[in-house]
């Protein structure tokens, strides 16, 4: 009997040898260029046996495959039927208070809703609560390509994401380019753009990053709308207020300021949105604003006060406290800074525990969803992963039953490659085949 189970051992160390050398083979096969960097850490999920690792203690950027890290941290202190709530209450006096609650698909018909509970109601004044986090535009560790306009300002004034749409047009003479925007929300624009044999339009704030004038120069070939961040989120958030009170034939003419709701104030209505329907932006889309926003929600639950994204940090060091070292930086909720370092071991390990709960684990994108779009079809409904993408940068996350019917949760992460991205990630598509069928 002792021969029997030694035998099966020694099979099982074979064959994990050899499945270990056919990865390696795949890696040697891709010439990611010198000075790059391949981390992988591949683990059983049930018996929590390691399969495959190489420079798994490499402390690498992480990129988006910390969403599902910093979002688990958010399902952990929310709970899994968390509502982001956006509320209407009112004083004793009287005055109402439109209470923000970081909800990242609030709609203007959302607003419009809300505000209709106020047709029959006397009231004096309308205040705004944004008190859910602290206002703080940006991280301080991304870098100004990393800011607007190619990322949003990470604030609690949020309704229509936060964007709006301009659209470039060339004039019926083709001589000059107009500017139309239709929305209530108007950008000053210095126009400088010319008719070009090109489309090369720049975006550009020359006159400081606390100014609203942007200028646009370059050339344009075609007609192009383009969807634009806002530069100042609480002024639209007034004018989507404004409108669905008129849309509601609601006569009010004081200005709306931002005030702190008092203590004795009442709930009377509510819009909102459940954690479920928010996690797709995030894990599904890689939505890097709803990432950071909820991250600052939950910390602000978590310490019961107006959040920080420090804040938010020490709540994801708290709660993953067994699996970090002083080594491991966080910096911020979604993945963009360049100073996020972490292993691929240490993001196996904490992937792992949180795939202890099915709930959790089938809110991420499966083949074909979101950013795994036209990705690893093979695997529908067969893997939950999440992907991460930066300049000269790739990885991926996830777990999938192998061919023998293992659970396999895995971590790819490739730095400073010179590799075309498509190239990487065919790569990791690769890797995840050879895993399935040697495991």
């Amino acid at each position: 009997m002792r021969k029997f189970f030694l035998s099966i051992l020694i099979c099982f160390f074979i064959v994990t040898s050899v499945s270990a050398n056919e990865i390696n083979k795949r890696v040697k096969e891709m010439s990611l260029g010198m000075g790059s960097t391949f981390s992988a850490y591949v683990v059983d999920f049930d018996t929590k046996k390691v399969l495959y690792k190489k420079n798994e203690d490499k402390y690498l950027n992480t990129a988006s495959i910390i969403k599902p890290l910093t979002f688990g941290a958010v399902y952990k202190v929310l709970g899994n039927n968390y509502e982001f709530k956006t509320s209407l209450y009112i004083d004793s006096n009287n005055d109402i208070y439109i209470k923000l609650g970081g909800d990242v698909l609030l709609s203007q018909s959302d607003l419009n809703n809300l505000l209709s509970n106020l047709k029959n109601l006397k009231f004096n004044k309308i205040y705004i609560d944004d008190t859910i986090f602290v206002y703080e535009q940006y991280p301080s560790t991304w870098l100004d390509e990393d800011k607007w306009p190619n990322q949003r300002m990470i604030s609690p004034y949020i309704v229509d994401s936060n964007y709006t749409d301009i659209a470039i047009n060339r004039s019926s003479l083709a001589k000059k380019v107009d500017i139309i925007q239709n929305n209530d929300y108007k950008i000053p624009f210095i126009n400088e753009l010319k008719i070009g044999d090109k489309q090369d339009i720049n975006i550009l704030r020359l006159y400081g990053e606390n100014s609203h004038i942007v200028n646009l120069q370059g050339t344009v070939k075609e007609d192009e709308i383009i969807k634009m961040p806002l530069l100042k989120p609480e002024i639209n958030f007034n004018i989507k207020v404004n409108k669905a009170l008129e849309k509601n034939k609601i006569l009010y003419q004081n200005v709306i300021f931002s005030k702190q709701m008092p203590n004795n104030a009442k709930e009377i209505a509510f819009v909102s949105h459940n954690i479920k329907d928010v996690s797709k932006s995030i894990l599904y889309n890689s939505d890097n604003f709803a990432s950071e926003v909820v991250f600052r929600v939950a910390a602000s639950k978590y310490y019961n006060k107006s959040a920080t994204l420090d804040d938010s940090i020490k709540m994801f060091r708290e709660i993953y406290k067994e699996y970090l070292t002083d080594e491991d930086v966080l910096a911020d909720g979604s993945g963009v800074s360049r100073q996020n370092l972490f292993c691929s071991e240490t993001i196996a390990k904490i992937l792992t525990k949180l795939f202890e709960d099915e709930e959790f684990r089938n809110l991420l994108a499966t083949s074909n969803q979101g950013t795994l779009s036209e990705r690893l079809i093979f695997l529908k409904d067969n893997l939950r992963a999440k992907t991460g993408t930066m300049k000269d940068f790739s990885s991926l996350c996830g777990i999938f039953n192998t061919r023998k019917n293992r659970q396999v949760v895995f971590v790819f992460i490739t730095q400073d490659s010179n590799q075309r991205k498509a190239l990487l990630k065919n790569f990791e598509n690769t890797l995840v085949g050879t895993i399935y069928k040697k495991y």
